[in-house]
């Protein structure tokens, strides 16, 4: 049963795949195997931060920001690994570490763009309250 399931997800991955790369070309992108996991993890990867943040903040009473991000890297790499494996079981691309790689770069770095837009509203909050207790 187990198998059925692996080999089902496997397919669904593949099917997902081959439609982004149809995309890819029916719109004539100039993106290769590298920039399209870069894209797709990155935004697979925001997205599953989110929602696992949502539910983890609420669980806690302190911020788990850090939690989250460990627990969303841990799950990109094993989904990134899984996309890779599934390419060399179906045939429908090549098995190469290094788009495993580029991937996990593409959430890194929109998780950067993140904690940057974060510290900046941190900061701004901040010099809000200082410049009211300066008024008061």
């Amino acid at each position: 049963m187990f198998e059925s399931i692996l080999y089902e997800g496997t397919m669904i991955i593949a099917q997902v795949h081959e439609s982004i790369v149809h995309l890819n070309d029916d719109f004539e992108l100039v993106l290769g195997d590298k920039e399209l996991h870069f894209i797709l993890m990155a935004v697979l990867g925001m997205l599953l931060f989110f929602m696992v943040h949502f539910v983890f903040k609420r669980l806690a009473k302190w911020s788990i920001t850090a939690v989250s991000f460990i627990y969303v890297f841990t799950v990109m790499t094993v989904i990134g690994l899984a996309i890779e494996i599934g390419q060399k079981i179906t045939g429908t691309g090549e098995m190469d570490f290094r788009d495993v790689v580029a991937g996990l770069y593409g959430v890194l770095a929109f998780f950067a763009v993140y904690t940057v837009y974060r510290l900046i509203m941190m900061l701004a909050q901040y010099l809000i309250r200082r410049g009211k207790k300066a008024d008061g």
